[in-house]
């Protein structure tokens, strides 16, 4: 079970928490599709964080919810206070590359592969959980 692991909010650490992070995934989903997926919104989740947070670590919990028959991931820093899921930008995915607005795409991939998300901050801790049923 991963609870709580703390990791140094730096690029380089990011493929050792992915992995761990694939293992807890690959307990409940054996579907490579959904196994892919999950990893890629985690890395877009890990990615902001580092790049943009302000923190120096970060949290990674990731619980199975048995009777929602779900898994839940939950993300921690302890950089600026920021709620990634407000004032979310639109996105066109439709429009040409070089026409797209900068920003958003993270956030909005991450909200078409999970099911739920949800923030909160927390003794001055940003929290954001990411939810996805069993496919």
């Amino acid at each position: 079970m991963l609870h709580n692991k703390e990791f140094p909010a730096r690029r380089e650490i990011l493929p050792q928490a992915l992995t761990e992070i694939t293992a807890e995934i690959k307990k409940y989903f054996t579907d490579d599709k959904w196994i892919n997926r999950l990893k890629v919104a985690a890395e877009e989740i890990l990615v902001n964080i580092v790049d943009y947070s302000g923190s120096e670590k970060f949290y990674v919990s990731c619980d199975f919810l048995e009777d929602e028959q779900t898994l839940r991931f939950e993300f921690v820093d302890e950089g600026e206070l920021y709620n990634p899921l407000e004032e979310v930008p639109e996105v066109d995915i439709d429009e040409e590359l070089d026409e797209r607005q900068i920003g958003g795409l993270g956030i909005f991939l991450y909200e078409t592969i999970m099911d739920k998300l949800e923030y909160h901050c927390d003794d001055g801790k940003n929290h954001l959980l990411a939810y996805k049923k069993l496919v």
